[in-house]
């Protein structure tokens, strides 16, 4: 499991920035770009919902094994 502050701080160095809240989730929007991330409200997330959102978002496998394991330390 993943603190979502730690994952929003993650996507926000990769140029993501809150544009909304919807019901349960927030909106993150890539500057320039229709890529967007929605992260539930949830105070921790789960570690494949992580990897899955990073991946998408450009982050290699190392990149993500290495913030997930920094984040549960």
């Amino acid at each position: 499991m993943v603190r979502r502050d730690s994952f929003i701080n993650k996507i926000r160095e990769l140029d993501y920035s809150y544009k909304t809240q919807q019901k349960r989730t927030y909106l993150y929007r890539r500057k320039n770009s229709t890529s967007y991330i929605c992260v539930p409200m949830a105070d921790l997330l789960e570690d494949e919902f992580v990897a899955h959102s990073l991946r998408q978002a450009g982050c290699t496998e190392e990149q993500i094994r290495t913030f997930i394991v920094v984040c549960k330390s």
